[in-house]
């Protein structure tokens, strides 16, 4: 039986699946997060075990809790710390004013005074896939993002000897990923179908 550990960087999985949907000219579901990875699990060959999830999300500066919707979805996340074998780790978004613009001056309503820059994701992931990784914690890494800055980590997993696959969404530019680990899998209608919230 394999350990297996998930590790999702919210944001890049969200924008694929929007996008992924948008191409077909539909809403994205509401996904449960707690279905996600032990749906990814069953997709694995052989004999594997869920050992725990890792989700790597942006909790916005006070600036940009004034958004609505971006609080909500922060408040969301922070629902998700209360699943058992499920962890939220938290980067920073923080808003920077653009070039014309005092910080002052920046206005939540107006989306053009301001930019959006992410911390912390990147680095936080890699750290916690690696530092698992050393201490056997698991046997399986499944690194859901098609984000090419992990290709790093994916070169150190594969020289300790550990099972790294990578999970993105269909039709996300995937070769280097692809090129770099054990096995690929791309999501698709069917499988978000399985993983919707029951409201």
């Amino acid at each position: 039986m394999k350990k297996v550990m998930v590790f999702i960087d919210f944001e890049n999985f969200n924008i694929a699946t929007v996008n992924y949907y948008r191409w077909m000219g539909k809403d994205a579901p509401r996904l449960d997060y707690g279905k996600i990875p032990r749906e990814i699990v069953k997709m694995l060959p052989g004999h594997n075990e869920l050992v725990k999830t890792f989700l790597f999300a942006p909790k916005p500066d006070d600036f940009l809790m004034r958004d609505r919707k971006r609080k909500n979805i922060y408040d969301w996340l922070n629902g998700l710390k209360n699943q058992k074998y499920f962890s939220v780790i938290e980067g920073q978004h923080i808003a920077r004013p653009v070039s014309g613009f005092t910080k002052e001056q920046m206005d939540i309503e107006r989306p053009q005074t301001y930019y959006v820059q992410e911390k912390g994701t990147d680095i936080n992931m890699g750290v916690h896939i690696v530092s698992k990784g050393f201490l056997n914690a698991y046997d399986t890494a499944v690194i859901v993002s098609g984000d090419s800055d992990y290709l790093p980590i994916l070169n150190i997993l594969d020289t300790i000897g550990k099972i790294a696959v990578v999970v993105g969404v269909k039709d996300q530019h995937m070769q280097k990923l692809r090129n770099a680990s054990d096995d690929l899998i791309l999501l698709d209608e069917a499988y978000f179908n399985r993983c919707k919230r029951n409201e």
